[in-house]
């Protein structure tokens, strides 16, 4: 039975995980319960509704347990700390979106991507001032504290910088996505740097209010995360993944909650340098 416990604690500051090492997956097994940490703050992916976290993610993780013959406690926690805590052996499985980046490659073993998403600026519906990246020089951009969005805003300012433009006149960085949002609304920033699914979540539950105004970059993946010694965990990860995939199940949830089918890669996604592949 899904025992869930809502939590809005940050959590410890990054810390070794070489004491969880291979007992992950034994501690799992001898308790009968796995324990998750999530952001329950990216709809359609994973959100809050009626006290309880839904979306794909709560539908993927149901598959996840099933397959390991476990219970499953869950944290709902903020995003900044979140793959800190699973470093420090808080929990033994990040079950939240988390984008594969070569810099959380280095420490953090993924799973096989679920998903894919593009990063995209928004903003506010009718805006004709932005239809290129180049004509975000000067603006007021926001984005989500600690997300892959964040270094992706930065590294568009830089460029912006080294083509000899102003760059952002500032980044505004809130808590969560929907904060980016309603920063966008109110006029606090000019323009918010996002991905696709979530500015289309956005523009669904408030049409005429935003408008998708230029793509950014490579389409970039979404996973789950594991500490890189929890190595028979992340087996049983890949291979409920793959098991969905091959089904057709895993489209049918992305196309039952994100509404688009997305490429969920068995290869290729990792980066150079990625932990996992030592």
């Amino acid at each position: 039975m899904l025992r869930l416990l809502l939590s809005f604690v940050l959590l410890a500051s990054l810390g070794t995980g070489s004491a969880y090492a291979d007992e992950t997956m034994e501690k799992i097994k001898s308790s009968g319960s796995i324990t998750v940490a999530t952001e329950a703050a990216f709809k359609p992916f994973e959100y809050v509704e009626d006290g309880k976290i839904v979306g794909f993610g709560a539908d993927l993780l149901q598959e996840v347990v099933k397959d390991l013959g476990v219970d499953v406690e869950q944290l709902d926690l903020p995003f900044q700390g979140i793959l800190a805590g699973l470093a420090a052996g808080q929990y033994d499985l990040v079950a939240t979106s988390v984008a594969i980046n070569p810099e959380r490659a280095k420490t953090y073993a993924f799973s096989r991507p679920f998903a894919t998403v593009t990063n995209v600026v928004v903003v506010p519906a009718g805006d004709d001032e932005v239809a290129t990246v180049s004509d975000l020089n000067g603006l007021l951009v926001g984005s989500q504290l600690g997300s892959s969005t964040e270094a992706i805003a930065r590294q568009i300012d830089e460029e912006l910088k080294s083509s000899g433009g102003s760059g952002f006149s500032d980044l505004r960085l809130y808590q969560t996505f929907p904060d980016t949002a309603f920063a966008l609304r109110s006029g606090q920033v000019d323009a918010i740097i996002i991905g696709s699914t979530t500015a289309g979540e956005f523009m669904a539950a408030s049409p005429d209010t935003f408008e998708v105004a230029a793509e950014y970059g490579d389409p970039v993946y979404l996973s789950w995360v594991v500490r890189p010694d929890s190595k028979e965990l992340l087996k049983s990860l890949d291979a409920t993944i793959t098991r969905l995939a091959d089904s057709g199940k895993l489209y049918e949830l992305q196309e039952k909650w994100v509404g688009i089918r997305s490429d969920s890669p068995a290869s290729g996604y990792l980066p150079q340098g990625a932990v996992q592949l030592q």
